[in-house]
């Protein structure tokens, strides 16, 4: 069969591994299937990229599944997967073998063209390399047959249109996303100029040609329609993107649809109802046991009256044990008075000092904070950043419940109750060592020993995440997260805790809703690593090109008016880039 029988609209070819999802891939409307031994090993488990190590008998796992679970399974054409590493290497002889076992055609998979380039080039000179792959290409589609021919270079892509190769596909690399899937090196953008470079390329060589792609970024329709936009391509063949996301996706999705329809509600007995519907109208969310936790020591400590010590990480909502503190029995009978010293937005100590324990040049005109009988609670936010000396005349007022007036003889009992709030990372095994590293002073870390709160960050009650995601976003139409994107939120380490989770959703606040949000969509909102900065300065001029020729329709004069250059500074800086195919 030739290439006179596909379809002359938009190709969609599936690099497939196995007969069941041949089969969906032809109920789908795909044109033609690829058998390539990259298809059976990744449903063996494994990443595409191993179908080009030495770990199997490629031809024999190759021709095994294809004779046995395509062929008679699908009518639509099945091109093999072939290559030219073999001891006797005969184009003619091999295309006589692949018409006898009924395929199509062929297509030049495992590819010399997924090496490095000085591997290439010892293939070659050894008669093994991309020049006999584009020969037993030919001598398959002499004899009457279709042919595909994988290229990864406008060199590539010239050699095959010079020999008249039907179809020619460029493969911009391993497929992102999933699982198993690589990390892109390439954005949408990027692969759209190389794509529209070679094709125009490749259709002044041989019109009749039809140019296809596959691969690196392009994981969802969306993506592929950002390249059509500006690089017109006669077709596109799936690999991952067919045979192995779908798969991960909708086994993940059923996996959870059935746990979840397995789960009963929780038969919370009627404490701990009762503590929950406590502290939701302080504004706490979630019930998951970590949680349940601290709302059982929460409440006790707000029942008391002794100083206490509340370590929150970085990016924790406090707000709520404040007010929950302060207001033990319930918001309903009446807010207190709550004053709050924030000492890491103090420019001096003290000033600290002097509002807490007043001065006697000024308690004659109002009360030091710490005896004024108007005040019901004060919070010291990072008391670690206190001098050593006030901290340990707090702890000695504390102590005793009175204190004395600076530069009077006076003592004054201490009225407020004092609650204290350090953002810390702590291990609570260790909890004296690393408030003591932290800055607070040992005579106080002492006093409020056993009166200690730690929050339980994000990452230790990802169970409330659904709650927390449907709170934040309120009554607005947020997005709605697909299987796999919520198993990597529960799996995220959430460094910045709940004003991370606010961040990541206010990304996602008003994206288009055609779809659930992916794992790819959701990872670069999810690296809490540092960028590289040398990289991204070394990358910059590049984007900056690139972004602007995109803006600009790929029109070289109105990109370099855009950017403030000459056209031929433009024509070099492309050259250099290599943005021209």
């Amino acid at each position: 069969m030739t290439t006179d029988g596909l379809s002359r609209g938009f190709l969609i070819g599936a690099a497939i591994g196995s007969g069941s999802n041949a089969v969906a891939a032809e109920q789908g409307g795909a044109d033609f299937l690829l058998a390539i031994n990259a298809g059976r090993l990744r449903n063996m488990g494994v990443p595409s990229i191993s179908s080009m190590l030495p770990v199997r008998n490629v031809d024999a796992l190759t021709l095994g599944f294809a004779r046995d679970e395509l062929l008679p399974l699908c009518k639509i054409p099945v091109l093999l997967g072939v290559n030219v590493w073999g001891v006797d290497f005969d184009p003619v002889r091999q295309a006589a073998e692949i018409a006898r076992s009924g395929f199509a055609g062929a297509v030049n998979f495992p590819s010399c063209m997924h090496y490095s380039r000085p591997m290439q080039q010892i293939l070659s000179r050894a008669g093994r390399g991309i020049e006999q792959e584009v020969a037993q290409l030919k001598a398959v589609q002499d004899a009457g047959m279709m042919s595909m021919f994988y290229c990864a270079s406008r060199t590539q892509a010239r050699l095959a249109a010079d020999a008249g190769i039907a179809l020619i596909c460029l493969n911009i690399g391993w497929n992102a996303g999933g699982i198993l899937g690589h990390r892109t090196r390439s954005s949408i953008e990027e692969v759209a100029t190389e794509a529209r470079e070679i094709g125009r390329l490749v259709k002044r060589i041989n019109p009749k040609t039809r140019f296809l792609l596959e691969g690196g970024p392009i994981a969802t329709p969306e993506d592929l329609s950002r390249v059509l936009r500006l690089a017109p391509l006669d077709g596109y063949v799936g690999g991952s993107t067919i045979d192995r996301l779908p798969l991960e996706s909708s086994v993940a999705s059923l996996i959870d649809g059935f746990r979840q329809a397995s789960v009963r509600p929780n038969r919370l007995d009627a404490e701990n109802r009762t503590l929950f519907a406590w502290s939701e109208q302080y504004g706490f969310v979630g019930t998951s046991d970590a949680l349940l936790l601290c709302l059982r020591r929460l409440r006790a400590l707000g029942a008391a009256r002794d100083p206490v010590l509340i370590v929150s990480e970085p990016g924790q909502n406090t707000a709520p044990a404040m007010r929950a503190l302060a207001n033990p029995a319930g918001l309903k009978k009446g807010s207190a008075n709550l004053v709050r010293i924030d000492v890491a937005e103090q420019d001096l100590p003290a000033r600290a000092r002097n509002v807490l324990f007043g001065h006697r040049d000024t308690t004659s005109s109002r009360p030091p904070l710490l005896a004024d009988p108007s005040v019901d609670m004060i919070v010291i936010h990072a008391p670690e950043r206190l001098t050593n000396a006030l901290q340990r005349r707090l702890a000695r007022a504390m102590r005793d419940g009175i204190f004395r007036v600076a530069g009077s003889r006076r003592s004054l009992e201490i009225k407020p109750r004092i609650i204290f709030q350090s953002d810390l990372i702590v291990d609570e095994d260790r909890l004296h060592e690393d408030l003591t590293h932290a800055g607070l002073e040992p005579e106080l870390v002492s006093l409020l020993a056993g009166w200690t709160l730690r929050l339980p960050p994000l990452r230790e009650r990802v169970g409330d995440l659904p709650l927390l995601i449907a709170k934040f976003l309120d009554d607005q139409k947020g997005p709605e997260f697909s299987p796999l994107a919520m198993l990597n939120l529960r799996a995220h380490k959430w460094p910045g805790n709940e004003a991370e989770l606010h961040m990541v959703l206010g990304a996602l606040v008003g994206r288009a809703p055609t779809s659930t949000v992916s794992p790819e969509e959701l990872a670069p909102l999810l690296r809490s690593e540092k960028p590289d900065s040398r990289k991204r300065e070394g990358r910059s001029e590049k984007d900056l090109i690139v972004d602007t020729l995109w803006r600009n329709g790929f029109n070289r004069s109105k990109t370099a008016e855009a950017l403030g250059i000459s056209r031929k500074t433009l024509y070099n800086k492309i050259r250099k880039y290599e943005l021209s195919g």
